[in-house]
């Protein structure tokens, strides 16, 4: 079935562990998906894609051009890069980027690409990989609302599309909205490794909790996952965790926001992916907690009553 909207030729950049997913679905919709990146396109043309050899390629071929870079940097180049977007010399496109990043590097983006005629949408997407392919994302998009209008039968292969109002609303959703899923997720590993540490049957734990007003939905999706030691299936990686949780911080700096807790998660986070566990579920911090645990020198100091 042809889906609403497939007349639009769309371009990818660079299709990747979210991009992937998300060609696979428009791919299905109906739509003509162009797409470029430095390392190899096979599995983006094994789903259907048609591989570009540049981003300038993409932007000569496709009408609507999605951006899922990893850094600011990275979409600075693929802009106005040499054989950027830019260099197509195209005034008719619409660009929209799903990453997360610093807003204020994503709305220097947004200024340049202005500049040169072209719309730029911010709509980060929320979710793994596997939520994309079932179209359980979510996506917080914002800026101009007829150009979104446009490209949301496309964004809706991602998952539930919400429009959060002028350009960078959508950023500021997904990061107040990771924030306590990071800080939940971090609160469910220190919680499973104190049951485990005071000798209590984490079954129980975790199915007293479940209904209480102490849990949460990432208690519950990651509870098991912490009280097993697992950390496959991978739902979402520790050093995907930070890069949003980098990107938030910046945010919040420029904003003057303190984020005390979210400080803490990052630097677990970073001990982590320092151990090699950068690429497990974030489920893994259970196991940071307790290392960090046996290695820590207990009865050094005075005791102190608190009486409550």
């Amino acid at each position: 079935m042809t889906a609403q909207g497939s007349d639009l030729t769309v371009g990818l950049i660079a299709p990747g562990k979210i991009g992937l997913p998300f060609a696979a679905n428009l791919i299905a919709d109906g739509y003509t998906v162009w797409g470029y990146r430095r390392s190899s396109m096979a599995d983006f043309e094994a789903v259907g894609g048609r591989a570009a050899a540049s981003a300038r390629e993409v932007a000569e071929r496709a009408d609507v051009i999605f951006t899922c870079v990893t850094s600011a940097d990275a979409l600075d180049e693929v802009i106005g890069g040499e054989q950027g977007i830019l260099a197509a010399g195209r005034s008719d496109l619409l660009v929209v980027d799903i990453g997360a990043m610093a807003l204020s590097r994503k709305e220097a983006a947004h200024a340049i690409l202005r500049a040169h005629g072209i719309t730029m949408l911010d709509a980060p997407v929320s979710g793994t990989p596997p939520m994309v392919a079932d179209r359980k994302g979510t996506v917080f998009a914002s800026g101009d609302q007829k150009s979104f209008e446009r490209v949301r039968p496309a964004l809706e292969a991602l998952g539930r599309v919400i429009y959060t109002g002028g350009f960078g609303s959508g950023s500021k959703m997904k990061f107040v909205a990771n924030t306590l899923t990071f800080v939940h997720i971090t609160a469910a590993a220190e919680a499973i490794a104190l049951a485990k540490a005071v000798g209590l049957d984490t079954k129980l734990v975790i199915d007293t909790i479940r209904p209480s007003a102490a849990a949460s939905t990432m208690f519950n999706v990651r509870a098991p996952m912490m009280a097993e030691g697992q950390t496959r299936p991978v739902k979402g990686t520790v050093s995907g965790a930070v890069e949003v949780v980098e990107a938030i911080m910046a945010t919040a700096a420029e904003a003057g926001a303190e984020m005390p807790l979210l400080s803490e998660v990052l630097e677990i986070c970073e001990e982590a992916c320092a151990s090699g566990l950068g690429e497990e579920d974030i489920a893994v911090l259970v196991s940071v907690l307790e290392s960090r645990a046996a290695g820590s020198v207990r009865n050094d100091r005075p005791g102190v009553a608190v009486v409550c």
